[in-house]
């Protein structure tokens, strides 16, 4: 993607990104639509003050954004403006292939609804599942929700088990993929409602590629919020990798009665009219 060197286009360019009209962009700093145009046109620079409303207003559907992004390199300033790995699109004529990219707007929808609501989930949790390749046994795993580039950063892991991803934040659920170094295996979360003014217990269900045969396999689980993360990067992924030193094994053995019996008894499984030839299986709210 050309990133403008002018603070007239970088302008037009983060607008168009984060889904913000100039005569909203006017309401939220201040001034009528027109002066919004000719800042737009570049005519008229803005003063500080409505500089300083600017990246504001930016920041709010962008964390992480500031007026000293207008004068970053052009590849710092796409990737605070969340124009990276999941969004940007492969450069013409490339024989390098680019970012992927999800049809219907995912993406920005993603991003809209991360800046409205993501707060209620960002978070550290234990995570609490059936194990895959230990049948009849829970697992324990850290997992840290964080914002990142518009969307949410997601890693869960403990000692020998780390994965790392991103949720999607769509319609008050999260759709998260996660991918493991060691084996490329990859594995796939989707969970039931959050609750407001912060999710404090999450279910859903759990899908990935057992042992053996590597076949796929899934498994309810249940998310509960052990504590806030900072906003600092650095803070947040020390505090989670001190949060995941432990067997998980062990610690799924010690899991809370109320936890294991929301693994066995909220899920459902549904057979079709044909009795017998195909199961559902859904992971009830909690």
């Amino acid at each position: 993607m050309d990133v403008p060197s002018d603070f007239a286009g970088r302008l037009k360019l983060a607008l168009k990104v984060v889904n913000l009209s100039p005569a909203a962009l006017g309401a939220a700093v201040g001034v009528d639509k027109s002066v919004v145009s000719r800042w737009l046109s570049g005519r008229v620079a803005p003063s500080g003050h409505n500089l300083s409303r600017i990246g504001a207003e930016i920041a709010r559907l962008r964390p992480g954004f500031s007026t000293l992004s207008f004068e970053a390199p052009p590849a710092a300033f796409l990737a605070v403006l969340g124009v990276g790995a999941l969004s940007a699109a492969p450069a013409a004529n490339s024989s390098t292939p680019g970012g992927i990219v999800l049809p219907f707007n995912a993406i920005e929808d993603a991003r809209n609804e991360t800046a409205r609501r993501g707060v209620e989930y960002f978070g550290h949790y234990s995570m609490y599942y059936w194990s895959f390749t230990q049948p009849g046994r829970v697992v324990r795993m850290a997992l840290m929700l964080r914002p990142k580039d518009g969307l949410i950063e997601a890693r869960y892991g403990a000692n020998g088990f780390e994965f790392g991803g991103w949720a999607l934040l769509l319609m008050n659920r999260l759709y998260i993929q996660f991918a493991e170094q060691r084996y490329q295996a990859m594995v796939f979360m989707v969970t039931n409602p959050g609750q407001q003014p912060a999710a404090r217990r999450i279910t859903g269900l759990l899908m990935g590629p057992s042992d053996g045969m590597m076949v796929p396999t899934v498994s309810p689980f249940v998310m509960d919020r052990v504590g806030p993360v900072t906003g600092d990067e650095a803070q947040d992924v020390a505090d989670f990798n001190r949060a995941q030193d432990f067997d998980p094994f062990a610690d799924g053995a010690e899991v809370p009665a109320d936890v294991r019996e929301a693994l066995v008894r909220q899920v459902t499984v549904t057979n079709t009219p044909q009795e017998g030839q195909m199961s559902l299986l859904r992971m009830n709210p909690a």
